[in-house]
């Protein structure tokens, strides 16, 4: 055991990590690791087991699960694995943070490879169960919030990386500072991860106002949106016999004519003589170099697309 290199259990680690997000088809954050354990293993919540042996929640977590985040049992005969987690923890973002981390020991193959039926640190040599969960921490680091896609979205505070990665309870958010510290070279098949990623990570601008922005499906992400430049005005509009044909008379920006555009995108006036700028903001997505919403006319914001939309909603 102490031949055992932590900087190769990392590097292979990592790889796994990014093999299991391509495998699994994620390619939207906050990862929806639970929906994905009930899916793929047998699953089940601390409480629920307990009422069904008429015992307490209490009970199941100290007892059973030997944790009081819960644990992962496989049957050898059939070959099966049974998450049983509990949800009355402080955070349901620690529930998250446990159940990354169970399935990172399935994934990684630790109880096949120890010949074990449930990694407990009562029934294992410390230095193995150390090991094993040095390794399920960072593979629950790395598929919740890949170092590599918080490079691509310039994500480097762990305030914001807890706000879009769902991972903000204070002591999963330790295990993940712990987990990902020391490591800064990039496993090959993560760029299969950033191609997955792409729609996710794809810079949009959108006619939004602050509110809306506080109201995404990850909470306030205003300070992750910007807004372009405005282009100045000419002193005169140009007469329609100087400028070219499909540019703004007010800026001489030009614009697609066939999406028939209400408002210049990049100074705002309008392209209808008289047409006000609506209200309220319309949602309308517009070209990304935008300053105004070609529709209505309102001020937008340039943004990453999973930031204001979850993926269903596209």
């Amino acid at each position: 055991m102490s031949s055992y290199d932590y900087g190769d259990a990392a590097i292979r680690v990592f790889h796994m990590a990014h093999r299991f997000l391509f495998e699994y088809g994620i390619r939207w954050l906050p990862v929806d690791i639970i929906g994905l354990a009930q899916k793929n293993w047998k699953f089940k919540w601390a409480h629920d087991l307990a009422y069904e042996i008429g015992e307490s929640n209490e009970y199941i977590c100290r007892h059973v699960c030997l944790s009081s985040d819960g644990a992962t049992f496989y049957d050898s005969e059939t070959e099966e694995y049974e998450t049983v987690l509990n949800a009355e923890v402080a955070s349901q973002k620690r529930v998250v943070w446990s159940c990354a981390h169970e399935v990172g020991h399935i994934f990684l193959g630790h109880f096949i490879e120890y010949g074990a039926s449930c990694l407990a640190k009562e029934k294992m040599p410390t230095e193995l169960y150390a090991r094993l969960e040095f390794e399920a921490d960072l593979f629950a680091g790395e598929v919740l919030a890949s170092k590599w896609l918080m490079r691509d979205i310039d994500i480097v505070s762990e305030e914001d990386i807890a706000l879009i990665c769902g991972i903000s309870d204070a002591a999963a958010l330790a295990l993940y500072r712990k987990a990902t510290a020391d490591y800064y070279y990039m496993p090959a098949n993560a760029v299969l991860t950033r191609q997955n990623f792409s729609t996710y990570l794809k810079e949009i601008t959108v006619c939004q106002n602050a509110a809306n922005l506080a109201e995404t499906h990850i909470g306030d992400v205003n300070r992750f949106a910007r807004l372009n430049h405005p282009k100045n005005k000419l002193p005169t509009p140009k007469p329609k016999f100087i400028r070219k044909s499909g540019n703004c008379p007010y800026c001489d920006s030009f614009f697609n004519a066939a999406d028939a555009p209400n408002f210049c995108a990049r100074c705002g006036s309008p392209l209808n003589p008289g047409l006000p700028s609506a209200d309220t903001p319309c949602g309308h997505i517009n070209p990304k170099e935008s300053a105004y919403c070609e529709k209505c006319g309102n001020r937008v914001f340039r943004i990453r697309q999973g930031f204001c939309f979850d993926e269903c909603e596209l």
